[in-house]
């Protein structure tokens, strides 16, 4: 009499396993995708928070998370798919399905981890915050990668290794092309936000708009924006001009929006005033009218501060920035 080959039981339940896992992953990145895309910022903890917030978080303009819940969807079709054929009336087909889909969770199971592996040494290292809700889900996509390598009987053990490999250098590259993007020529991510490297812009402007300010205010650059606008200077500029960009960036987002700007373009969309330009005499730009004087250039916010008698807070953020 022949003994039947007893089935390890991970054989048994590891189909059970990966997708219930998919399913609890697929609950996971729903709520986060519903705290990305509601902009709630409700999120459990502050690390959490920080970390939906960065530029890491979008893969362009798609949440990451809603990457994740795709995944994890896909995962949890592919686990439960064979049992939609009996096995008793259609043989064939549900072997068939059960092979194709095993390799489908593998390669899945290989590159989430790999991804959240990337993921892992950005929060570790680049974003610097402890996301609970990001480690769990790495938890999930190593197990599951787990439960597809040991708890199928492969019969070829050497080539899933290579095609495995293959799969990882390929996630790999993916994972860094899609985050190439996510921090632009010019900036940095540090202490959870964006930091400009360079003040010049390294795209056309925006027709009619300009350039997107990238640099944030201190306390130093509003301060000095309050105090010129007391004394009543003005710049005049036109949005096209990569100098009169350099001085917004030299103020940052905030402080700018309390610097009285003159747009002799005519093309600009808000508010042009190019007579009022024609009037005061202006050749170039940005030119600065300090005390009724034309001063053309833009100047570090140190200088400003010297023309218009300023006596506050110094410590502006990106003068070192500023070459000329």
């Amino acid at each position: 009499m022949t003994r039947r080959r007893q089935i390890p039981w991970i054989y048994q339940y590891s189909r059970l396993l990966i997708g219930s896992i998919a399913i609890l992953g697929m609950c996971v990145t729903t709520y986060l995708t519903w705290v990305k895309l509601a902009n709630n910022g409700v999120c459990g903890t502050e690390g959490c928070q920080i970390v939906l917030a960065s530029p890491f978080a979008n893969v362009g303009n798609f949440p990451l998370t809603g990457l994740g819940l795709l995944s994890y969807v896909a995962v949890a079709v592919m686990a439960f798919a064979p049992t939609l054929i009996d096995p008793k009336t259609n043989k064939a087909a549900h072997n068939q399905l059960n092979n194709l889909t095993w390799l489908g969770l593998f390669l899945a199971g290989v590159g989430m981890a790999v991804f959240s592996c990337y993921l892992m040494y950005l929060l570790a290292f680049v974003i610097k915050a402890a996301c609970p809700f990001c480690i769990v889900s790495a938890i999930f996509t190593f197990a599951i990668f787990g439960l597809t390598l040991f708890g199928h009987d492969w019969e070829d053990v050497g080539q899933v290794i290579f095609t495995g490999m293959a799969a990882a250098l390929i996630s790999l590259l993916v994972s860094l092309l899609l985050y190439n993007t996510s921090i632009t020529s010019g900036e940095t991510y540090v202490n959870g936000r964006i930091e400009i490297t360079s003040l010049a812009p390294t795209t056309a402007p925006e027709p009619g708009i300009s350039w997107e300010i990238k640099s944030t205010s201190g306390a130093a650059e509003i301060e000095l924006a309050k105090h010129l606008t007391r004394k009543g200077a003005k710049m005049y500029s036109s949005y096209t001009c990569p100098h009169c960009y350099e001085q917004k960036q030299l103020f940052g987002s905030e402080a700018w929006e309390q610097v009285a700007n003159i747009e002799c373009n005519p093309t600009a969309k808000k508010n042009p005033q190019p007579e009022v330009c024609t009037k005061a005499g202006i050749q170039g730009y940005p030119t600065w009218v300090i005390d009724g004087k034309l001063d053309p250039g833009a100047k570090k916010l140190a200088r400003l501060g010297e023309l218009t008698g300023y006596q506050g807070n110094t410590a502006f953020k990106y003068d070192r920035l500023f070459a000329r």
